[in-house]
């Protein structure tokens, strides 16, 4: 059996990136979960730290199956216009059944539920999942119709995703009946720390979809403008910065700057991500072709995958919280990315 085509579907060096976001979602809180834990501030069933990891594995899962079946689901609603285009997408050219695709996207959908079951996730998780499979729905519907429309549509897509894994995280903490201080700040830190996250992966996100359209027209140079969502991927790390220097100067008991050295890796790959970025749309200060954009784009989005790095290295910042398993899905999907290279991720 030829798996190629299956791969272009899916846009298999994109994959890497799927799951990402609310595998991100879920690192954000582990600090507050670690924090909570060696304070007394939380209660849960067995170590707070593996039914945090396992909530933003399912997560992840669920977020994982939902991109895939957003992509069968717009190859099958862009059908006849990629044929008609003569862009090279395996519905159109014949590689794939229709009948395949759609039996596809309906096994993706259900496989993206099934997640969530395994998770046990709670009501508000799944009012998220049902507002994130709509807004997929609903891009691939008004992307061409409604492009303004259809840029936002697709942040938010990964923006939910983001939510997904901060609010599995968050079912995973229980408040017992006295409550502790330090424990509260954790939490209240992450909740912002994720909500930055998540306006950051959505203006980010939007900015990449921005630039592919009209992809197969391109041609006009863009403007310097083209550099400023590089400021994207900063935009969380300026409050945990912000936070160790009102520390500093108000000169907390207590405070060492030991206790913030988890931070220099998430911030170092955050300017990666704002790096690839503007090395993605550097060449575009020129007239440039469809083929000069697409691999614009394809750049652009791996800038995304080094930001959801930093997010998820930014986990091992909780005391004592052995989520080492984030760093190594962080390198794993940077090595799949590169395995996949060949195929079209745009």
């Amino acid at each position: 059996m030829n798996f190629r085509p299956w791969l272009r579907l899916f846009r298999a060096p994109n994959l890497a990136t799927a799951a990402g976001d609310a595998m991100a979602g879920g690192a954000t809180f582990a600090i507050a979960a670690g924090s909570a834990a060696a304070h007394g501030g939380f209660a849960a069933s067995g170590p707070v730290f593996f039914p945090l990891v396992r909530a933003s594995l399912c997560a992840g899962a669920a977020e994982l199956f939902l991109y895939m079946a957003g992509l069968a689901d717009n190859d099958l609603a862009d059908e006849i216009a990629d044929r008609a285009s003569g862009k090279s997408r395996p519905l159109a050219d014949g590689a794939l059944r229709r009948r395949d695709v759609v039996a596809a996207r309906a096994a993706c959908f259900a496989l993206a539920a099934a997640a969530g079951l395994v998770g046990a996730m709670p009501g508000f998780w799944w009012a998220a999942f049902a507002t994130l499979a709509a807004c997929i729905l609903a891009y691939n519907r008004a992307k061409e119709k409604l492009p303004g429309l259809g840029v936002l549509l697709m942040g938010l897509c990964r923006g939910l995703g983001v939510a997904l894994g901060a609010l599995a995280a968050v079912s995973t903490l229980v408040m017992p009946g006295e409550r502790d201080f330090n424990a509260q700040d954790g939490l209240l830190f992450s909740a912002h720390f994720a909500l930055s996250l998540c306006v950051a992966t959505t203006a980010y996100t939007s900015a990449v979809t921005r630039l592919g359209l009209r992809e197969e027209s391109a041609a006009a140079p863009l403007r310097r403008r083209r550099y400023l969502p590089a400021l994207f991927p900063l935009f969380p790390m300026a409050l945990p910065i912000a936070l160790v220097i009102q520390f500093a100067v108000a000169r907390v008991p207590g405070t060492n700057f030991k206790n913030y050295a988890p931070l220099v890796g998430p911030v170092v790959l955050a300017l990666c991500a704002s790096l690839a970025w503007t090395r993605a749309v550097r060449p575009l200060g020129k007239p440039h072709g469809p083929a000069e954009r697409g691999r614009a784009v394809g750049r652009a989005i791996g800038g995304l995958l080094w930001m959801q790095t930093s997010f998820l290295i930014f986990g091992l910042a909780a005391p004592g919280t052995p989520l080492v398993v984030f760093p190594i899905y962080a390198a794993l999907c940077h090595a799949l990315r590169f395995a996949f290279r060949s195929i079209p991720g745009s």
